[in-house]
């Protein structure tokens, strides 16, 4: 059954779902403003300026994102199509975008096609089907929500949007009754919304923009007789009172807020909502000791990839109430978050160096300098987390930045110190031993009241005092052994030269054992004279005789004329 063959009847009836008997418990309340969302999207990707090839471009990237971020991928070289099951809404919202940006994509698509289907016929059968394919998206997002027992908004505004996707595929199929159905209907839907809420401002301007088809509607069916839009969806009208009543009646929950460092902000936006609420989840989970370190780390980079998303979508969001707290929000947990997740590192790094925790085979064998490197990580978000300008500067957090500070700075003069102990540098060692103590004393005295740290710094502060024993005992035995090979030396040789003992270093007590700079009159050496060659051997060479080569003179009267005549 084709979009234009479907009945008066059912066009006003709100879809319903049966739901089977496993999935009668798959019901997750929550708020979404579609309107919003799609506003957002289309103002800030390039429908100001009517691009659509721009806007769906961005839809395949924000799918792409979506996918990847739900892991919910089709397949490598293979294609594999994946359907999006009740369960999958149920356990993240976000699948609910998902259905949402296709459905846009494609719309997107048509209106693009429209600019050249009027020269290109092929053209107009391809911007059709791309908004049946729109128009499918469209009420599997209506019924998902009525199906999830979503709010009353959302199911209405989800309704609302399938009518509009309805009436632009019949419009570009020219069945012009059932377009000013689905327009009108669209239309009451969302006058009724921007009567119940309070920013009814952007259901408005919906309305009106849908007001040119539906006069364009009215004036193709006019050689036919018009109908009465007056009584077109009073079934539809009785619903949307009864659920508006209802949503009235109940308590909202559209408005979520955030109390941080004394400050109290609303998040009106649906999608912030939806990115806070999974990151404490996220961030509980990744918190939890019992869960696996593996997946703790994971746990932490999402969390890290989640704010710098809502970061992101702050920036573009327009006129957003609270904006510079809410970015100042999410930075901090961003750092703080990164700040766990280096010390579940550091922590993973020390248990290997101590023994507790085995390492496998393949894997990279851990090294103090690896410690030194995530403390200076660490201490680096730490400065970083300072200049937040929300922070409250007399909270209990920011005055404890100086002793979490202090203590991490030992922590990384302790492993540096273990390097140079390593590398049998010994004095260097007992040197950042004794500056890690210097941070100790320091770290006590602004973390006093923190019995946690307290116990970590004295318990550094005995490891300290034992291995800088063992760097003083290692120092000395070196000392000690270096002594003992100089005693046993060679005797001193009498009349050496400076130039002939650079590299022998011995303790002389005697100046008379010194060595000489140098002899003077220098010593003479015999040195090889220069040859001299003279050419003696003309005098022995016998020449070969030549005489029979030399031409003969001859005379006479007629050779002389003969020689004459013929030119010779």
């Amino acid at each position: 059954m084709t979009a234009e063959d479907v009945p008066v009847e059912e066009e006003l009836k709100i879809e319903e779902i049966k739901l089977d008997e496993t999935d009668k418990d798959l019901t997750c309340p929550f708020s979404l403003n579609l309107l919003q969302v799609i506003r957002e999207y289309q103002n800030l990707h390039g429908l100001k300026h009517d691009d659509y090839q721009r806007y769906r471009q961005y839809c395949t990237r924000r799918l792409q994102r979506l996918y990847k971020g739900l892991k919910f991928l089709h397949g490598g070289r293979k294609f594999s199509n994946k359907k999006i099951t009740p369960e999958m809404y149920c356990k993240d919202p976000r699948y609910l975008m998902i259905t949402l940006v296709r459905a846009e994509r494609a719309w997107a698509y048509a209106l693009d096609l429209k600019q050249f289907a009027n020269t290109e016929p092929r053209k107009q059968s391809h911007l059709v089907a791309k908004l049946k394919k729109a128009l499918i998206y469209a009420e599997e997002l209506e019924s998902t929500c009525i199906t999830l027992k979503c709010d009353a908004s959302t199911q209405l505004e989800a309704k609302a949007y399938s009518h509009y996707m309805r009436g632009m595929v019949n419009f570009e199929r020219g069945c012009w009754n059932h377009c000013l159905l689905a327009f009108t209907s669209a239309q009451k839907i969302y006058s009724k919304l921007a009567d119940a809420v309070e920013e009814g401002a952007m259901y408005r301007e919906k309305c009106e923009e849908m007001s040119p088809k539906v006069q364009y509607c009215l004036y193709n069916i006019q050689s036919g007789g018009s109908i009465d839009t007056s009584e077109v969806g009073e079934d539809l009208l009785k619903e949307l009172d009864e659920i508006i009543a209802t949503r009235a009646s109940a308590p909202t929950q559209a408005v979520t807020e955030l109390k941080w460092e004394g400050k109290c902000v609303a998040i009106t936006n649906d999608e912030i909502k939806i990115q806070h609420a999974q990151l404490k989840d996220k961030l509980q989970l990744a918190k939890d000791a019992s869960t696996e370190t593996d997946k703790r780390l994971e746990l932490f980079d999402e969390v890290v990839g989640g704010c710098r998303d809502v970061a992101q979508i702050i920036r573009k969001a327009d006129k957003l109430e609270g904006a510079d707290t809410l970015t100042d929000y999410f930075t901090f947990l961003r750092i703080t978050t990164t700040i766990d997740r280096f010390l579940l590192m550091a922590k993973q790094v020390s248990d290997k160096l101590r023994g507790v925790v085995e390492t496998r085979p393949g894997t990279k064998i851990s090294r103090p300098e690896d410690l030194v490197r995530l403390y200076d990580i660490i201490l680096q978000n730490y400065a970083d987390v300072k200049g937040i300008v929300s922070l409250d500067h007399e909270g209990a957090f920011y005055r404890s930045i100086d002793g979490q500070t202090m203590f991490y700075r030992a922590l990384r003069c302790f492993y540096i110190a273990e390097c140079h102990l390593g590398q049998s540098n010994w004095l260097n060692a007992i040197v950042l031993y004794d500056k890690c103590n210097e941070h100790i004393s320091e770290a006590l005295s602004t973390s006093a009241n923190n019995m946690e740290i307290t116990g970590e710094l004295n318990s550094l502060s005995k490891q300290i005092y034992n291995q800088r024993c063992s760097a003083h005992a290692s120092a000395f035995l070196q000392s000690q052994l270096q002594e003992e090979g100089m005693m046993e030396q060679a005797p001193l040789e009498k009349n050496r030269k400076l130039a002939d003992c650079l590299e022998d270093f011995r303790m002389i007590d005697n100046p008379g054992d010194l060595p000489k700079i140098a002899s003077f009159p220098p010593d003479f050496q015999p040195i090889p004279c220069k040859p001299t060659f003279f050419d003696i051997s003309l005098n022995e060479i016998e020449f070969p005789d030549l005489s029979g080569r030399v031409e003969k003179e001859g005379g006479g009267a007629l050779s002389g004329l003969s020689r004459w005549i013929w030119g010779r």
